[in-house]
């Protein structure tokens, strides 16, 4: 085994026995809900955000990074006067391969670490900035985690990948493109696990990456075979996710063998 592996194993260890000592049985946990964002501030606030402040879940958090964000986000998340909801925006873009397909695997990878060094809860739940959650997407998640001792805990999603295609993601074992980044919840003191930035070189997405580090290191996993969030085309758009990034990739290959 590995040194840094053996390190997190006696790591994860710790924390665990740490929980255990300070749990507080019947009480409702408070729950971090991160959510990265880059210049999409009209739909954060008046699609995403929404559907997470509407959660019967009612002990939570939302801990908002902009990723050097330019637009007016920071003034339309200041109008929605919510006291939940806390602002950061870094100072810069984070750095990401000009490669349109490895950027996607990665983009946002600065704020989403960011936003873990901000987590006041116990739980950490992920929504991307034009995402919409369920409104019992917490209870369910959670719930299911407190009544099985679930450390992680997944459920299924819509994805629209097109105005014609809307697939259901959702299924065990954990392995990339079976587990939606808004249909997870897991326990805080796995923040220590951070999103690599350099995940594309092993071809899949920081979020796949980080799930197949935790499952590795013995992180108890669950799936809740129940839709908790979706996926919806942004304005405009004819089609996203890989295959988005895909079309984007082989123009830029065009482009840059034109140039």
């Amino acid at each position: 085994m590995d040194g840094p592996k053996l390190v997190n194993l006696c790591r994860l260890a710790l924390l665990r026995a740490i929980v255990k000592l300070r749990s507080e049985p019947g009480m409702q946990p408070l729950v971090s809900v991160t959510i990265p964002t880059f210049n999409r501030g009209e739909l954060l606030t008046t699609r995403t955000l929404p559907s997470v402040l509407g959660q019967r879940w009612r002990n939570l958090e939302v801990i908002v990074v902009g990723d050097g964000c330019t637009d007016d986000t920071e003034q339309r998340l200041r109008a929605l006067g919510d006291p939940r909801v806390r602002w950061v925006n870094l100072p810069r873009r984070g750095e990401y391969p000009e490669d349109p397909l490895h950027r996607w695997m990665v983009a946002g990878t600065d704020a989403a670490n960011y936003a873990l060094k901000l987590v006041r809860g116990e739980w950490i739940s992920f929504v991307d900035d034009d995402d919409v959650v369920e409104p019992d997407h917490l209870e369910v998640l959670v719930g299911h985690a407190l009544a099985t001792g679930a450390e992680f805990v997944y459920g299924a999603g819509w994805f629209h990948r097109s105005p014609e295609e809307v697939i259901r993601i959702g299924g065990w074992p954990p392995e990339p493109g079976r587990v939606m980044h808004s249909a997870v919840v897991y326990r805080a003191y796995l923040r220590f696990l951070r999103y690599d930035k350099e995940a594309w070189r092993e071809g899949i997405g920081g979020d796949a990456h980080l799930w197949r580090r935790m499952r590795a290191l013995g992180v108890r996993m669950s799936f809740v075979d129940r839709v908790v969030c979706s996926s919806p085309l942004r304005p405009g758009e004819q089609l996203r996710g890989q295959r988005a990034a895909e079309a984007a990739r082989a123009l830029w290959v065009t482009t840059k063998q034109g140039s």
